[in-house]
């Protein structure tokens, strides 16, 4: 029932956003939209011909010239308050799944059975999950080209699909045979492999994600190293413009 609430409660909080960038978004895009955008065409160039790296630019600098990325970007509120959720969300989710990889370390919560841990928090985290990823994907639509090109978010990325394989070997695997060391205080070295390297990807995974904002190798920012511009796809084959 709790679920479903908090469910519908997203499902307010997406429409009101919608609304809100319906609202609020400017006819033009001012002096920051049009560096967005200068920048976007400059990248879209360099990456042409390029395979599929130009062809990811070509759709994301589509995808940014799109009348819901451009109002979502300008809109007063509405990626202001996307933004404080994903936040938000993001320590549900970090919060919990530190828990239960410190129970398979056994270093906290040695007396509780492995299983009802992950029955008490399971459900809360795969929420916090959904709602974060929802969320993220809204504050990429928000700025695709600049968030593509950053090379803390390709890190992120990567983190992510790490995180995800771990979590499928750990729960096609040795969980399958939970049974057998449920209530131990110490789970077999196979779980607590998992457990440990879950703490290090979402750890790196939030650093790389705070640090998207933080990015000191954008494409705009030339000269760059040459290992900068070929792990963000950008190619600097045009003077800044003063």
């Amino acid at each position: 029932m709790q679920l479903r609430l908090l469910a519908s409660l997203c499902c307010l909080f997406l429409a009101l956003c919608c609304q809100a960038t319906a609202r609020t978004a400017a006819p033009a895009w001012g002096n920051a939209g049009r560096q967005i955008s200068l920048h976007s065409a400059v990248s879209l160039q360099s990456g042409a011909g390029q395979g599929i790296g130009g062809t990811l630019l070509a759709f994301f600098n589509r995808l940014g010239d799109s009348s819901w990325s451009v109002g979502l970007h300008e809109s007063r509120y509405a990626y202001d308050l996307i933004e404080s959720v994903h936040v938000w969300t993001l320590c549900l989710f970090f919060g919990l799944a530190v828990m239960f990889d410190l129970r398979l370390l056994g270093w906290t919560m040695r007396s509780v059975p492995v299983s009802e841990v992950a029955r008490r928090l399971l459900p809360w985290t795969v929420l916090g999950f959904v709602v974060m990823v929802i969320t993220g994907t809204l504050l990429f639509t928000a700025i695709p080209v600049r968030t593509y090109q950053n090379i803390f978010f390709r890190t992120k990325m990567v983190m992510l699909l790490l995180a995800g394989l771990n979590v499928w070997i750990f729960h096609s695997g040795v969980y399958r045979r939970v049974t057998t060391w449920d209530v131990a205080s110490a789970p077999p070295r196979a779980a607590r492999v998992a457990g440990a390297l879950s703490l290090v990807l979402w750890v790196c995974i939030v650093l790389s994600g705070r640090m998207i904002a933080y990015n000191w190798f954008d494409c705009d920012h030339q000269p760059q190293r040459p290992i900068i511009n070929f792990l963000t796809s950008c190619v600097a084959n045009q003077p800044e413009e003063h």
